[in-house]
């Protein structure tokens, strides 16, 4: 009988970020931290997006799989009205400047962020920290987002990050905090005490040394069945619009992490796969409750809407992604389930079973 979670969870075992290089990137970002306390800039320091919710996935573009990248928020400790975007942004970025230990890994400047790349941290792959600046945002708008339906203690979260466009500096609202706190309240529904026992018998052994024991490792170290299904599903629509040659139309990471959480919110200790499967009923009927009158709207920020800037062609090509995922999940037999894993998912997998696929065209990306 086929097991679809096992086979699932066999594909992504090489895609997530292992526990070495995750607490190597904890520590590096901590490090970054107060080398910039240290130098007069007083602030705080948070994983975000991905790396904050536990759904990072190994990075797959042009055929080909990358390092992987990071987020991090650096939340000064200033008022917003006693300064400004293009100060708080360069004066990070300044900072990292002067450094001798980071100002070789200092990438381009970004658009909202500063990236420093560590290159081959383990196993020849690295990983990227993009440090996006911020300030508190203003208490005025953070009751304008209470006031549309979001709790006051994510609400109270939300930050102003500085964005550059061309030469000029302005502020975007953003609310990564709170809704890591949204996601993971959900997802710690679907972790038991039993999958933390099952998942500490695989840590290294150093970690096991530094933890001793599953209940004084730190949370955001394990997997719940919710993190993995959204890693799978992101990965299935990494490949699927590389393959597609549509990656400019990928749904965001934010998008699909919303509502595969909202779909299952009120269903406790389910599978890997019936997450995945009520995702897809869910955004097919359109009955996940972020969807409402065409629009998806963001859990922590209900003002706003998360495709508002979506052509209608790229909607359409988000429905026909999921029906591509929805034709994956279907299959019964055991041995055709491993090879859309092997083909769609991950090569590495069932590699002696199966050829890696030739090229996909198009039209039908799923098709040899």
């Amino acid at each position: 009988m086929l097991n679809r979670d096992k086979e699932i969870l066999k594909s992504l075992s090489d895609l997530d970020l292992s526990l070495t290089m995750e607490k190597n990137a904890r520590d590096k970002y901590a490090a970054l931290s107060k080398y910039l306390d240290e130098h007069g800039l007083d602030s705080d320091f948070y994983p975000q997006g991905s790396f904050l919710i536990g759904t990072t996935i190994r990075p797959y573009r042009d055929g080909k799989e990358h390092d992987y990248d990071l987020d991090v928020l650096a939340v000064l400790k200033r008022k917003k009205e006693d300064t400004d975007a293009k100060s708080v942004k360069n004066d990070v970025g300044n900072c990292i400047k002067e450094s001798g230990i980071y100002s070789d890994k200092l990438e381009k400047e970004d658009r909202n962020c500063w990236t420093l790349k560590y290159a081959e941290v383990a196993d020849g792959v690295g990983f990227s920290l993009d440090i996006v600046p911020s300030v508190d945002e203003d208490i005025s708008i953070k009751n304008d987002i209470i006031y549309s339906g979001v709790s006051y203690s994510n609400a109270e979260r939300t930050v102003a990050i500085t964005n550059k466009e061309s030469s000029f500096y302005d502020w975007l609202t953003s609310n990564p905090l709170g809704f890591g706190d949204w996601f993971l309240e959900i997802s710690n529904q679907h972790l038991t005490t039993e999958m933390k026992s099952e998942q500490y018998k695989n840590f290294p052994c150093n970690m096991r040394m530094v933890f001793e024991s599953t209940e004084k490792i730190p949370t955001y170290y394990y997997r719940s069945n919710l993190q993995r299904a959204v890693q799978f599903i992101k990965r299935h629509r990494d490949i699927y619009y590389d393959r597609s040659k549509l990656s400019g139309d990928k749904p965001s990471s934010i998008l699909i992490s919303a509502l595969v959480a909202d779909s299952i919110k009120n269903a406790p200790f389910l599978s890997v796969s019936d997450i995945i499967s009520a995702f897809i009923l869910g955004f097919s009927n359109k009955s996940i409750s972020l969807m409402q009158d065409g629009r998806i709207l963001n859990p922590v920020d209900l003002r706003e809407n998360l495709i508002e800037r979506y052509t209608a062609s790229r909607l359409r090509n988000m429905d026909k992604w999921v029906s591509a995922l929805k034709e994956l999940m279907n299959i019964e037999d055991e041995r055709d389930f491993q090879k859309s894993i092997h083909n769609d998912i991950n090569t590495r997998v069932f590699s002696k079973a199966f050829e890696t696929p030739t090229i996909i065209t198009p039209a039908k990306p799923w098709k040899k």
